[in-house]
């Protein structure tokens, strides 16, 4: 099994989320307010999961024993036209031979949403990705979650749901 060095690491995150400048800042006490944005309060991942500090990312964990990552990022400069699912699907470019195997629309923290799971390559190494895109009406909040595995069906997908339903969102004051 090949290793991945952090400087492949770092070109996943860029390139899943590139085009996703934040205009917020992470919290995991308490919301925090930047205007124009909306204000957010997010649950860090319990267990070991390791923070990675990457520019324009608002929380980013990697998991040495899964061997996954996870990354969360909002956006409130971004076109926001066009249905969910393009808006998610935007989340895999750059990433070869790729397959979407589920797409489909939810709702999460009373919002409209959308889940895509792909599979693909990257940096000539097979990956799974499951990604979340919230619209809101000023941001686009994404989640994205990765292995090099060939399956979702383990701890770090479960710790990733439990993040992605950990988002709060709330009005400025």
């Amino acid at each position: 099994m090949k290793v991945i060095d952090k400087k492949s690491l770092l070109r996943l995150f860029c390139i899943l989320l590139l085009f996703l400048p934040s205009c917020m800042f992470f919290g995991s006490s308490k919301p925090v307010y930047t205007k124009p944005a909306k204000a957010y309060k997010i649950d860090a991942p319990s267990g070991e999961w390791k923070i990675l500090d990457i520019e324009n990312i608002d929380a980013a964990y990697w998991n040495d024993k899964h061997k996954t990552g996870m990354a969360f990022a909002v956006d409130c400069s971004a076109d926001k036209k066009g249905d969910i699912n393009t808006i998610a699907n935007r989340l895999f470019i750059g990433i070869k031979n790729r397959r979407i195997f589920e797409s489909r629309e939810v709702t999460l923290s009373e919002r409209n949403a959308a889940t895509v799971t792909a599979k693909g390559i990257l940096s000539n190494k097979s990956l799974i990705i499951k990604a979340y895109s919230i619209i809101d009406d000023n941001c686009i909040y994404d989640f994205a979650y990765w292995t090099f595995k060939d399956s979702l069906e383990e701890d770090g997908i479960r710790d990733f749901e439990i993040f992605v339903k950990s988002l709060k969102l709330s009005p400025l004051p």
